[in-house]
């Protein structure tokens, strides 16, 4: 038996070679014909969907974005608006205030002025009653010390005279009952 060397194992024998290689012509040809035209076919299929898809997802994304600044440009509109409306309700609040305080400061000195007008018509009241205890009381008393009753509309003129006199003596710019000063 022949000695079989490493190399003579790499190189086919002349009757193993030509059958091989008229298959493997025939097979490439009916895969060339029939099977890679479907392949590539197949691939351009799925490369243009795989396209299409990242297409779709960047104008997705470019939608997204878009719809994103739609959405803060609203936000920012709607609290420039709720901003608008405090500022009116603020200023609405310090005008009703402002009104409610006038209003109560006016009925406030209407009360005080209509309190002081109570208070002078009560004073003078009280000193016409004070005024007429002391004329009776004078009268009394003058009675008393002349000894005699005089008529009504003495008294009465006696008492004024009286009173008058009484009257000027705590002003020191008036005069005594004659006139004099």
């Amino acid at each position: 038996m022949a000695e079989v060397s490493a190399f003579d194992v790499l190189i086919p024998k002349p009757a193993e070679f030509v059958p091989a290689l008229v298959a493997f012509i025939v097979i490439w040809v009916i895969l060339a014909k029939f099977i890679w035209p479907s392949v590539l076919k197949t691939l351009d299929t799925r490369q243009k969907t795989i396209q299409d898809n990242m297409d779709a997802a960047e104008q997705a994304k470019v939608d997204a974005a878009k719809a994103l600044k739609r959405a803060e440009a609203t936000i920012d509109d709607a609290q420039a608006q709720a901003d608008d409306i405090i500022a009116d309700a603020k200023k609405q609040a310090e005008a009703s205030k402002a009104q409610i305080i006038e209003q109560a400061n006016g009925e406030a000195k209407r009360i005080a002025a209509k309190n002081r007008e109570n208070i002078a018509a009560e004073s003078h009241a009280a000193m016409a009653e004070l005024t007429d205890q002391a004329a009776d009381l004078a009268v009394a008393l003058a009675g008393k010390i002349i000894g005699e009753n005089l008529d009504v509309e003495t008294q009465r003129r006696l008492i004024e005279r009286a009173l008058a006199e009484a009257g000027n003596a705590g002003d020191p710019k008036a005069g005594d009952a004659n006139g004099n000063q």
